[in-house]
C-alpha cells in the first residue's frame, strides 16, 4: 500500500497493530441528491406548461400506484427562449418587476423546486425555427441584428444569424446578466445548451455568409463565453456528428475535433437522441466510449410519444414504448451517463415521464440504484487508541456502485470535494478536528474497481479524551465542515452526513 495519498486498485495492506478495521455495508437503494447525478424533471415556460404542474407531478399515476415524481429526481430542467427570459431589454424573468406569464411560470417552478429539494438546470434558446413565437426578443432585430425568417405552420418567425456581431453583443449582455443570477451551485446543478442552431442543439446552422466559414469562430465565441461566466457550475455542449454545420444528421469529419476542443476547454456533454438508432448511432457511441469516466454526460431520449407514431418506433426496431424506454436506458448505461431525463408534455399521460413510470418503472428504480454514481468505503483501518501529537495511519478503500462516475475532475468541481476524516464529538456528532486527504480523488472511483489509499496525519492540538472517527466528502467551497457528496452507507451517518466509524481514545 502506497503512503500519503498513494493509491492501489483493489488489494489490502497489513493492518497496523494500533488500528481496528471497520467494514461498512453499502446502501444500494436510497436516492442521493449529489452534484450532476440522477433523474432530471423537464419543464418549460411556454403556454404548454400546465398551471397545475406540481400538483400533477406530485400525484402521477404509475404501475405501482400514485407517485411523487420529485421523490425520484435530483433536478428540474427549465427550457427557456431568450424572449421569455428577457421580454424587454434589461428586464428579466427573475426580476420582481417582470410579471409576464413566462415570469410567473418561472417563479412557480423555482419555488416548487426549492420546496422539493431540487436544483435547477437551464436550457436556453435563441433560434426560432419550429416555434410559433420568436425565440429572440424584438429589440435585437430593432437594433440592427441580421437574421432570417422561417415558417412554422402559418406563423413567420425570425432568427438572428449566430455570427452577427450585434446579436452576439446583445446575447452576451443577456447571458452575463443570467450568469450573475444563476452561476450559483447552491441552486443550479448545471447549464445546458446555449441555444444556437435548430432546437438550440447547434446543428442545422445558418450563417450570414451563406457558407460554414463562421462555424469555428462562433463555436469559440460561445464556448469561451459560457465557460467564463459560468465558472461555478458545469456547462454542457450537445455532441453529435454535425456540430455547427448546416446539416442535422450528416457526419462531418471535423465534428469530433470541435467537440473534443470544447471538452478540453472544460465543457461537459449532452445528447438529445439517446435511444434513436439513426441519430444516436455508431458515430455517437464510438465517440462517447472515449469520454466515459472523463466527463459527465446527460442522456436525453429522442423518441416522443406525443409526436412519434407507433410505426415510427417500430421502424427503429421497437415494438412498444416500454422497449423505447429500455433502449434509452441501455444507451445511457453504455455511455455511463450521469443524468437521465423525465420529459414533459401538457397531456401528462402522453409524456415521457408518465411512460417511464408506467411502461418501465423497474428501470426508473434501477437507474437510481445502479446507474448514477453511488460512493462508499467498504473497509477502513483506523486507530482505536493514539497519543496526542502522534502520527497515525488510516487505510481506506472506496467503491462506486453506479456506472456513472463522480466528476470531481471538471473545472467547477476541481479541488472542491475532498475526502475528510474527522474526530467527532461523540455526543453531538460534530467534527472537532478534521484531516483532509488531498490526493484522494472521487473521480477515480469507477464501477467494479475498488481503489485503496493510505494517509498519514499528525494529531496535533488534540485534547485527551474519547472521540468518534467519522469520514465524509466535504464541499470545501463552503464555510465549515459541510458534506458535499453523500456516502452510500446503509447506517451510521450523522444528521449532517458524516459516516461514523469507531471510537478512538486519545491519551
Amino acid at each position: 500500500m502506497a503512503a500519503c495519498g498513494g493509491k492501489e486498485n483493489g488489494g489490502s495492506a497489513e493492518t497496523p497493530t494500533t488500528n481496528t478495521t471497520v467494514t461498512i455495508a453499502p446502501d444500494r437503494t436510497t436516492l442521493y441528491r449529489n452534484p450532476f447525478s440522477g433523474w432530471v424533471i423537464y419543464s418549460g415556460l411556454g403556454d404548454g406548461l400546465s398551471d397545475n404542474f406540481w400538483q400533477e407531478y406530485d400525484n402521477m399515476d404509475s404501475s405501482v400506484g400514485k407517485v411523487r415524481v420529485s421523490d425520484y429526481a435530483n433536478a428540474l430542467l427549465i427550457r427557456s427562449y431568450w424572449s421569455q427570459a428577457e421580454p424587454e431589454e434589461g428586464l428579466y424573468f427573475w426580476d420582481e418587476a417582470c410579471n409576464t406569464k413566462p415570469a410567473q411560470r418561472f417563479r412557480m417552478l423555482r419555488d416548487g423546486a426549492r420546496q422539493r429539494g431540487l436544483k435547477l438546470i437551464f436550457q436556453l434558446r435563441a433560434d426560432s425555427r419550429d416555434l410559433h413565437v420568436n425565440a429572440c426578443p424584438d429589440y435585437v432585430r430593432a437594433k440592427g441584428a441580421k437574421g432570417f425568417e422561417s415558417t412554422t405552420g402559418s406563423t413567420k418567425v425570425w432568427t438572428p444569424y449566430p455570427d452577427d456581431p450585434i446579436f452576439q453583443q446583445l446575447y452576451e449582455k443577456f447571458l452575463r446578466a443570467f450568469a450573475r443570477e444563476f452561476n450559483n451551485p447552491d441552486e443550479v446543478d448545471w447549464m445546458g445548451s446555449w441555444g444556437i442552431g435548430k432546437w438550440g442543439e447547434y446543428h442545422t446552422c445558418i450563417y450570414s455568409t451563406g457558407n460554414e466559414s463562421p462555424r469555428e469562430p462562433v463555436f469559440d465565441f460561445f464556448t469561451d463565453l459560457f465557460l467564463e461566466i459560468f465558472d461555478k457550475v458545469p456547462v454542457c455542449i450537445n455532441f453529435h456528428k454535425s456540430i455547427g454545420t448546416g446539416s442535422g444528421d450528416k457526419t462531418d469529419p471535423d465534428s469530433q475535433r470541435l467537440v473534443q476542443k470544447g471538452i478540453d476547454k472544460g465543457l461537459c456533454l449532452t445528447s438529445g437522441a439517446f435511444g434513436m438508432h439513426a441519430y444516436y448511432g455508431t458515430w455517437e457511441k464510438n465517440f462517447i466510449h472515449t469520454q466515459r469516466w472523463k466527463v459527465p454526460i446527460h442522456a436525453e431520449g429522442g423518441w416522443v410519444r406525443a409526436s412519434h407514431s407507433l410505426a415510427a418506433i417500430q421502424n427503429d426496431g421497437y415494438s412498444d414504448w416500454g422497449e423505447v424506454r429500455r433502449g434509452e436506458f441501455e444507451d445511457s448505461r453504455d455511455a455511463c451517463a450521469n443524468t437521465m431525463d423525465f420529459r414533459y408534455n401538457s397531456n401528462v399521460a402522453m409524456s415521457e415521464t408518465w411512460s417511464w413510470f408506467n411502461d418501465a418503472y423497474d428501470l426508473v428504480q434501477e437507474a437510481i440504484q445502479t446507474q448514477f454514481y453511488r460512493l462508499y468505503p467498504d473497509r477502513i483501518s483506523i486507530p482505536e487508541k493514539a497519543a496526542k501529537g502522534a502520527e497515525i495511519s488510516i487505510t481506506h478503500r472506496w467503491n462506486n456502485l453506479g456506472w456513472a462516475y463522480c466528476p470531481t475532475n471538471i473545472k467547477p468541481f476541481k479541488d472542491r470535494f475532498k475526502v475528510v476524516f474527522a474526530l467527532l464529538n461523540p455526543a453531538t456528532g460534530k467534527p472537532v478536528h478534521m484531516y483532509t486527504c488531498d490526493d484522494v480523488k472521487p473521480c477515480d472511483w469507477t464501477h467494479g474497481t475498488p481503489v485503496s489509499y493510505t494517509n498519514k496525519f499528525k494529531l496535533d492540538n488534540v485534547e485527551s479524551g474519547t472521540y468518534t472517527w467519522g469520514v465524509g466528502i466535504v464541499d470545501r467551497s463552503k464555510t465549515g465542515a459541510v458534506i458535499g457528496i453523500q456516502i452510500a452507507a446503509k447506517s451510521g451517518k450523522t444528521a449532517d452526513g458524516w459516516l461514523k466509524l469507531a471510537d478512538v481514545t486519545i491519551e
